[in-house]
């Protein structure tokens, strides 16, 4: 059987992948997490939910929706997670008036985990910064602003 004769695609002919910027920050997550989540599997976590849990260490009685705004993490994301680090115990959940209003904050095993985890995220982590350079760290922190700044922007084109 011959395949079919391809059809005129001048649109298609244009795109080139490998210089695709959303490819080129996908491959880079991907390779920088996987080091991340090699090191902090074996707790049981994967990279959002110790993201969360450090924010609830460092800023108790936070909210549900300070904490997915400040991680760029969906609701379901954030939901998910969050019933995993209560049902672990390490995460309470003090009910407000209402579910908008309640705030957590981290359990005493929460609060030993971090202490066991910390140094071992420290490590990877400079050594992270190593790599990259802090020269190519603040223009991460330009490209978020970046990004943040212009994102209603980018969505409505």
């Amino acid at each position: 059987m011959q395949p079919p004769k391809k059809i005129p695609t001048p649109n298609f002919d244009r795109i080139q992948p490998q210089t695709c910027v959303n490819g080129k920050l996908r491959r880079l997550h991907r390779l920088i997490n996987s080091a991340y989540q090699s090191k902090i599997k074996p707790f049981g976590l994967r990279g959002s939910m110790l993201s969360i849990l450090f924010i609830i260490g460092k800023k108790p009685n936070v909210n549900q929706k300070f904490i997915a705004e400040t991680l760029v993490l969906d609701q379901s994301t954030m939901s998910r997670d969050l019933k995993k680090l209560v049902n672990k115990g390490w995460v309470r959940i003090n009910k407000g008036e209402d579910s908008r209003h309640s705030s957590l904050e981290l359990t005493n095993e929460g609060y030993e985990l971090l202490e066991e985890i910390a140094p071992i995220w420290e490590a990877l982590h400079h050594k992270v910064e190593n790599i990259l350079g802090q020269f190519n760290i603040q223009h991460i922190d330009v490209l978020i602003k970046a990004i943040q700044t212009n994102l209603i922007d980018l969505k409505a084109e």
